[in-house]
């Protein structure tokens, strides 16, 4: 198996599994199309996807160490099938609706202008992560750990405080009807 070092992949198309190579280090893809791409057993490390399609691709023991997503369409994505390993992502101006990080362990993480509509984070250790200019709509967190989390600019959020550890998480005044909708409570 092969490793890529510091390459820049520019508008390819990945149907298939990749085979030939095992380890990318470093690497940008730009432009590239993975839909529904086998990407298993694999490794990136310090690797950047810009203005990537990765839906419905599966990540079933890749390892993404460092791996920042930006303008990526990542729909219906099982990131909770990634390796636990070093497993550290970014994502700005990305669409990741749909997509799955259940049980999985995301501290300090960064969502920025993303849209994480239907997305699951039950269970999911979200501690001090930032969720700026994030739509939340329908997002489900269920027994997370939010400590911490920042949620200002967010909106749409939906989510029970009785349900989830929420200690010192930032919120705005937007984002109460969101921590209240359980008890149907007509806010003006």
């Amino acid at each position: 198996m092969e490793e890529l070092v510091e390459q820049t992949i520019t508008k390819q198309t990945f149907t298939d599994e990749l085979k030939l190579v095992r380890e990318f280090y470093k690497c940008t893809f730009e432009q590239c199309d993975f839909q529904n791409a086998v990407l298993v057993d694999l490794i990136f490390t310090n690797c950047e996807f810009k203005a990537c399609n990765l839906s419905n691709v599966s990540l079933k023991s890749t390892q993404l160490d460092h791996v920042v997503f930006n303008h990526c369409k990542i729909l219906g994505v099982q990131f909770n099938e990634c390796s636990s390993f070093s497993f550290h992502v970014n994502f700005s101006n990305s669409i990741l609706d749909y997509s799955s990080f259940f049980e999985r362990n995301m501290k300090k993480f960064l969502f920025e202008n993303c849209s994480l509509q239907h997305v699951d984070f039950e269970k999911a250790n979200l501690q001090q992560t930032i969720f700026k200019n994030t739509n939340l709509l329908n997002a489900r967190f269920v027994q997370s750990n939010l400590e911490g989390c920042d949620f200002r600019s967010s909106i749409n959020i939906q989510l029970d405080p009785e349900t989830n550890r929420m200690k010192k998480s930032k919120f705005g005044q937007e984002q109460l009807p969101g921590l209240l909708f359980k008890y149907q409570l007509a806010i003006d």
